[in-house]
Formats: C-alpha cells, sequence, structure tokens
C-alpha cells in the first residue's frame, strides 16, 4: 500500500497519532493493535489537492518480527477510514 502511494506521488502532511497495544508476544514477535487517529494527518496528490479525509480513524493491526538484529513490520492490516473508534 505504502509503495503504490508513494509511486503515485503522494505525500503527507500533518501526523498520525498512534497508541498501540501488545496483543501478543514471544521473544521474537509481537502482534500490536491500534485505532490510529489520522485527524491530523492528510494524503496530499502532487498537484497540492487534498486526498485524504480528515478526522478519520483507522483500525490498525500489525505483526512486527525480530529478524537478523532489529524489529521489522512483517504483516500490516490498515482498515478503511472510521473502521474504529477512539
Amino acid at each position: 500500500m505504502m509503495e503504490q502511494t508513494r509511486k503515485k506521488g503522494v505525500t503527507s502532511r500533518g501526523a498520525a497519532n498512534v497508541s498501540p497495544t501488545v496483543v501478543k508476544s514471544s521473544k521474537t514477535e509481537l502482534e500490536l493493535l491500534d485505532c490510529v487517529d489520522g485527524s491530523k494527518w492528510v494524503q496530499v496528490k502532487p498537484s497540492s489537492s487534498p486526498d485524504g479525509i480528515a478526522g478519520a480513524h483507522y483500525r490498525t493491526e500489525a505483526t512486527v518480527t525480530f529478524k537478523s538484529g532489529k524489529w521489522m513490520v512483517s504483516e500490516l492490516y490498515w482498515g478503511e477510514a472510521g473502521s474504529c473508534m477512539n
């Protein structure tokens, strides 16, 4: 998803507010759940016109794996705008 967005020349303004919760963990893997607040984070097309929904919240699930001495996101689910409530 992020690679496709980058190839289209879309950039972001502002910042998303994240507060993930660990729902499962082991020595080499974490499962995280969050309701990302994107109300101050807007995607912008190359023409500088907004291409996002202000105030949206996104259900986000991630699996983070420890490999080769560092933690990396191995799986990511990013729900539709409004898929959770903060």
